[in-house]
This record gives C-alpha cells, sequence and structure tokens, in this order.
C-alpha cells in the first residue's frame, strides 16, 4: 500500500527528510512538479509563473461557469 507521499511520485527517504525539514507538503511539490520551469536540474515555480496559473485557472473557471448556464 502506498501512501500520500509516493502516490504520484516514488520519493527517497532523502527527499521525504528535506521536504519535512524545509515543511514543503506533497501537495506544493506535485504542483511544481507539474506547472514548474526545468531549469538545469531544477523545477522552479516562482511567483510569476504562480500569478499566470491563477489568471489561467480563473479564466478557465469563468467559461465553466457560463457554458453551465
Amino acid at each position: 500500500m502506498m501512501d500520500d507521499k509516493d502516490e504520484l511520485m516514488n520519493t527517497t527517504r532523502h527527499l521525504q527528510a528535506r521536504m519535512s525539514q524545509r515543511a514543503i507538503s506533497t501537495f506544493e511539490l506535485d504542483i511544481t512538479l507539474a506547472f514548474g520551469e526545468v531549469r538545469g536540474d531544477k523545477i522552479v515555480l516562482n511567483k510569476k509563473r504562480i500569478k499566470e496559473l491563477i489568471t489561467e485557472f480563473e479564466y478557465i473557471n469563468t467559461n465553466q461557469l457560463e457554458r453551465a448556464k
């Protein structure tokens, strides 16, 4: 049986320890992996990208509400 941390990605004990030390949730990691930008050996999700995503999601949500009418 998989726990929450292993649901979308196999995590190592090292990763789990770092996430715990830095108070990074599995949800935050999943969002970063899904929407972050690859920069070398890192995946970055900065404030600018987060604002862009919020705008995109608001647009999608607005369109869904209009279609439901």
